[in-house]
């Protein structure tokens, strides 16, 4: 047996763990001879990942290791033929026991886990099956096979999201439903916050109340939060586009140019105006108002920005290049809040581009191309 040591740094946190702990320490059994190597990974409370050390593998090994409050770990391997492993432990956990597949084994929070990790493997398998079939159909002149495929698909993939709901909505304390609702079927995530959030909320909660002072808890509580805001802001959005439609006056807003002059656009100010909603990012937009800013005297138009994605490295230049590049006379204004902006929340915006006709402060269209403007 091996106690699992880690790096200098680690290694007072580890030995303070260990004075805490009123329990028996945790072993964790390797049952197989593959040998490698992993990095050992810790949550910490902002939702990032830890790199506390390597753990070099040699076949059939025991760790050691002790917390004094629930916590996941996570193997994620560096060199040889070894599976991801996440497991749970904490100050009532004895032994854990991890197969040639990764699947992990010792009590209720790391069995749930492995019955995670099969699903997870028996999706891909099941994905994987339906793909090889749809090959066929590549010179096929019918498409009801690929129709009963996907169906197929949906079926499987719903029966696998409601046993993960299932096990949220009815065991909300156990740490390992984390692991769960970060998992994905394809590019969507199994659990949707807009349709989950009740039962989110609970485990949140529930998680809260079982392990205070939790770093996977807190960070977990973090993911929530965001996502709650995120829920709120829709909230908004919705209301507003139901609201600022033709009959509605144009919303007070306050902005700032290209140069930083701070802009007020008072209620029921705009007389005979026309308001694009555009980004330097949105290639559809920049094509429409490019083309049509050739032929046609935009000069008194008012332009919004959405500029100021997190992946847009400089918001403002790139803002300002396109004014430039595209050649958009008129007025231009943004918060440079990105998909957080003020102009999203205030005109209930869920697409661009987007064109307003103002007329004495009074909304009289509102339409998604400039074909459709009526000026």
């Amino acid at each position: 047996m091996r106690n699992l040591i880690f790096s200098l740094g680690f290694i007072t946190v580890l030995l303070f763990l260990h004075s805490c702990t009123k329990q028996g320490n945790t072993l964790i059994h390797f049952d197989s001879t593959q040998q490698g190597s992993y990095t050992v990974q810790m949550r910490q409370p902002d939702g990032t990942f830890n790199t506390v050390d390597t753990l070099g593998i040699s076949g059939n090994d025991v760790f050691e290791i002790a917390f004094d409050t629930l916590r996941m770990i996570s193997f994620i391997p560096l060199e040889g033929e070894l599976p991801v492993v996440h497991a749970i432990v904490g100050p009532q956990t004895k032994h854990l026991h991890i197969n040639r597949q990764g699947y992990i084994r010792g009590d209720r929070e790391n069995n749930w886990l492995a019955t995670q990790r099969k699903m997870q493997l028996d999706l891909l398998r099941f994905i994987d099956s339906l793909d090889v079939i749809k090959e066929t159909y590549i010179d096929s002149s019918t498409f009801n096979g690929l129709k009963a495929l996907d169906s197929a698909f949906f079926t499987y993939a719903d029966v696998y999201r409601g046993r993960i709901v299932d096990s949220i909505m009815k065991a909300p304390a156990l740490l390992s439903n984390l692991m769960a609702i970060y998992h994905r079927i394809g590019n969507k995530p199994v659990i949707d916050y807009m349709v989950d959030r009740d039962a989110l909320s609970n485990m949140a909660d529930a998680l809260d109340s079982a392990y205070a002072g939790s770093a996977d808890v807190a960070a977990f509580r973090l993911w929530v939060n965001e996502f709650e805001e995120t829920y709120q802001f829709t909230l908004i959005v919705e209301e507003a586009a139901e609201k600022f439609i033709p009959g509605h006056p144009f919303p007070e807003l306050t902005l700032e140019t290209p140069q930083g002059a701070l802009t007020n656009i008072p209620k029921m100010s705009l007389d005979n105006q026309v308001i694009a909603i555009w980004a330097s990012w949105c290639a559809p937009c920049r094509t429409e108002l490019k083309g049509y800013a050739k032929s046609n005297d935009i000069n008194n138009w008012m332009f919004l920005s959405l500029d100021g994605l997190p992946q847009q490295r400089s918001p403002l230049g790139e803002w300002y290049e396109a004014i430039v590049v595209d050649e958009l006379k008129g007025t231009h204004l943004s918060d440079l809040g990105g998909s957080r902006s003020i102009i999203i929340q205030s005109l209930g915006l869920r697409e661009l581009p987007v064109y307003f006709k103002v007329i004495d402060g009074i909304i009289t269209q509102r339409v998604t191309s400039l074909k459709e403007l009526k000026l």
